[in-house]
């Protein structure tokens, strides 16, 4: 009887196992789209998120409330071209090519168009562009406005294919003819220290504080567009607000509110809400971080971005020791090359040609500088020469710079106390220094013949 049973059972375990089908594979998850959303020259502190008190930003605050702000984004040119040339391309202005404004990077560099493509993403990319040639930015071209029908259109096309797709507006570029500047109490706006305080220029600073309200109105009108798209909630959203302002200490300088960006990141079910972070990051680990995320992998493409998927998904507070950057005034100016450090306190800069004054083209132009939106530079030397001191002293520090600045940037967020001649901190300046030149060896910069050449 026992030997029956022991039969029974073993043929209803070979039954079993004849019968049994193993669970089909689970289906591969699905590659999250990508949606970047870019500023054009707005300092990244005017935002509301970032403790602007001007100018009220709801959709780009509700953007960070939902996701995760960066503190510390930094770029490594203050200027259009190449902050976008090294948005796309993973690499620093040197080894891309564009590392003076206006020209084209160098032939046979890959972009974000190419590594995501290879990951069965379509790229795209609606209003300005501003990059070149064609062979290494290949996106798709969107004509029309950044949330009108087309857009809409380019998200849907294929349901089974993830895109990725840059939307760059113009809002906070000079002139500063968009937005309602009516709504803008020139009376209450605080101006910053670094630029001078009188009518025609807070006049001129209401238009550009307008134009920061019309971006935000298009990142809300891009936002409920997604969503009504339906592909939110598998959805990367990027935003960031380009370099700093067009109105002197900001763009075309490497001074911390021209080099230093707005970066605020959304991924439902990935990025927590209402997170901050302070770890060091920079535009070139843009399209490595979008690859990560992908399911790529960026090592093998030897990059100078690194990706900062972990900072993202909150399993690491920390990304970089240093952000670098670079200025080379031509062909907007006379040669003056500027290189710059920073880490978790310090912001050290080098002139490498301390020894000249420094200017830009259309300001030093007369013509140029009778534009209404230039009229702030012309207001400011005139009161200097009429013996403002205020103004005095920010001409002063915008035309002649010393060998090295030093700054605590946290603490001095406009830079306006330089420590590089104060001995407590000259261990600090000369590890930075050390590294600096280090970078700019690696990456064939040769600093002063870069700039002097180039404006020949």
């Amino acid at each position: 009887m026992r030997f029956q049973r022991l039969c029974i059972a073993a043929i209803a375990i070979i039954l079993c196992l004849l019968t049994w089908l193993p669970p089909a594979p689970a289906a591969e998850a699905k590659k999250p789209n990508f949606l970047f959303i870019l500023g054009d020259d707005v300092t990244y502190n005017d935002l509301g998120c970032y403790g602007g008190k001007n100018v009220k930003t709801p959709a780009i605050d509700r953007l960070a409330r939902e996701g995760m702000r960066f503190n510390r984004a930094y770029c490594a040119m203050s200027m259009c071209v190449p902050f976008r040339s090294e948005l796309y391309t993973g690499l620093y202005p040197v080894r891309n090519g564009v590392a003076h404004n206006h020209t084209p990077a160098k032939d046979g560099t890959r972009s974000v168009c190419h590594y995501l493509r290879e990951l069965n993403y379509r790229v795209g990319i609606a209003g300005k562009t501003h990059v070149k040639p064609k062979e290494v930015f290949p996106f798709d071209v969107i004509a029309g406005k950044l949330a009108d029908e087309k857009v809409a259109q380019y998200m849907a096309r294929d349901p089974e294919q993830p895109f990725c797709l840059f939307l760059c507006s113009q809002n906070g570029h000079p002139p500063w003819r968009n937005g309602d500047v009516s709504k803008i109490d020139r009376d209450a706006i605080e101006m910053p220290p670094v630029i001078h305080d009188n009518p025609p220029t807070r006049e001129t600073f209401a238009r550009y504080l307008a134009e920061v309200a019309d971006l935000d109105r298009e990142v809300g009108e891009i936002l409920d567009m997604l969503e009504e798209s339906g592909q939110l909630k598998n959805t990367l959203v990027m935003f960031s607000s380009e370099q700093g302002w067009d109105f002197g200490f900001g763009k075309w300088t490497n001074w911390d509110i021209g080099i230093h960006t707005a970066l605020v990141a959304r991924w439902p079910g990935r990025i927590k809400p209402g997170a901050t972070t302070d770890a060091l990051v920079q535009m070139a680990d843009v399209v490595p971080t979008l690859i990560a995320a992908a399911g790529g992998d960026p090592a093998p493409l030897k990059l100078d971005g690194t990706s900062f998927l972990p900072v993202l998904t909150g399993q690491s507070d920390q990304h970089r020791r240093y952000v670098y950057g670079l200025h080379n005034n031509v062909p907007e100016g006379n040669p003056y090359p500027i290189r710059s450090i920073r880490d978790d306190r310090f912001h050290y800069l080098i002139n490498l040609r301390h020894e000249e004054s420094y200017h830009e083209k259309h300001l030093m132009n007369p013509a140029a500088a009778k534009r209404w939106d230039l009229a702030w530079w012309a207001d400011m030397k005139h009161a200097a020469e009429q013996g403002d001191a205020t103004a005095k002293r920010l001409m002063e520090k915008y035309h002649h710079r010393p060998a090295e600045e030093l700054y605590l940037v946290d603490e001095d967020p406009w830079e306006l106390n330089n420590l590089a001649a104060d001995p407590k901190y000259a261990e600090a300046k000369l590890r930075l220094r050390t590294e600096l030149q280090r970078w700019m060896k690696q990456q064939g910069d040769s600093g002063i013949a870069m700039d002097v050449l180039q404006n020949k």
